[in-house]
């Protein structure tokens, strides 16, 4: 590992400046190479479709990286692309092992991976900064990026790790708890970075509770909406979840994009380029399609973890984590939804956090 190859650096030194409240995390960890995953399980072109919903379940992920050899397993490998679980759902049929399965689609099964892998997956490199590749995650609605040095994947970096990251900041953040809490709480995106001398004190301040990183404009459906309408609104806010909410705005249940990919039809013929609508390509349906009439009581969870408004931004990144899940919805004491918070808006909060770090240091 380069820490334990950098001589200037100490354990001593740390478990100082740990002691001292100084902020240590965001000087160690600022590089993708500090925080990316190195051991990676990968497929290969000729791998299949059934092969690939193999690995998702037994790994608990939802991106492959895909690798390739000029010539053979002799030559060295490289990398070729993503396929994710979306890739997977959308060539597949919902009728697969149900009643009105056809023979195309357990053929569907034995697709290779490389009529499907994504080739023009956006990537980083060892020394990207982290706030810079979490714009790059961000802003291409993507929750996994392979970490690159010319075309050898040396690493990846997942919107876990994200997640993981922050269940670290926080316990650095308790061992700096001696630092006295300030009277004032802002919001983060309130925050002018250049005022702060303490990065992790003023930190603790800003991202305190759900209410502090959650998105208060939220779209909701209910329930007899159908599939084509949650294709719409998704496609035009530019967003992978939706409460469905009754005429009180109470909470119902959740439809994700994931949710909607399991019931279109299988994609028999060859995919069109993506464009600059979101899902584009994954929500290629014609208009007439039985399946995007369906209404949404009838596919969406209605099992949903909800969180208030005051829940503890800790807690609330720790149940994404742990539950696996991509958002939250938030709702007040009425159970009415006022919010929600997805992994995104965490990765929008570490993104001000290292401008805060950025501020302090200039």
């Amino acid at each position: 590992m380069r820490r334990k190859q950098d001589k200037q650096f100490r354990l001593i030194d740390l478990l100082d400046d740990l002691l001292a409240g100084r902020d240590v995390f965001f000087k160690s960890v600022c590089l993708v190479r500090d925080m990316m995953t190195e051991e990676v399980k990968t497929l290969t072109l000729d791998d299949a479709i059934e092969m690939c919903l193999k690995f998702f379940r037994e790994h608990r992920v939802r991106h492959i990286p895909v690798i390739d050899s000029p010539t053979g397993e002799d030559e060295q490998q490289y990398f070729v692309g993503i396929v994710s679980q979306r890739d997977v759902f959308r060539q597949i049929s919902p009728y697969l092992g149900k009643i009105g399965e056809e023979d195309s689609d357990s053929e569907a099964l034995k697709q290779p991976l490389v009529q499907i892998v994504n080739r023009n997956a956006k990537s980083v490199s060892p020394e990207t900064p982290i706030r810079e590749m979490i714009r790059v995650m961000v802003d291409n609605h993507v929750d996994m990026v392979p970490v690159l040095v010319e075309q050898d994947m040396v690493g990846i970096v997942t919107s876990t790790d994200i997640l993981k990251l922050f269940i670290r900041l926080d316990t650095i953040r308790r061992l700096c708890s001696k630092v006295k809490k300030a009277k004032g709480r802002r919001r983060f995106v309130d925050l002018l970075s250049r005022n702060s001398n303490k990065v992790i004190p003023a930190f603790s301040t800003v991202l305190s509770t759900v209410e502090d990183v959650m998105t208060e404009e939220v779209v909701c459906l209910e329930e007899q909406d159908n599939l084509a309408k949650v294709m719409e609104v998704m496609q035009k806010g530019e967003f992978r979840h939706v409460p469905i909410v009754d005429k009180q705005m109470k909470m119902l249940g959740i439809i994700s994009d994931r949710d909607v990919l399991r019931c279109l039809p299988f994609h028999s013929r060859p995919f069109e380029a993506e464009t600059d609508v979101f899902r584009s390509r994954l929500f290629d349906v014609g208009a007439n399609e039985s399946a995007i009439q369906q209404a949404l009581h009838q596919i969406m969870a209605r099992e949903v973890t909800c969180v208030l408004p005051s829940c503890d931004f800790y807690i609330v990144v720790n149940m994404l984590y742990e539950k696996n899940i991509g958002c939250l919805p938030v709702i007040d004491e009425d159970k009415k939804v006022v919010g929600i918070v997805t992994v995104t808006d965490v990765m929008r909060g570490l993104l001000a956090v290292y401008g805060l770090f950025e501020g302090a240091m200039v």
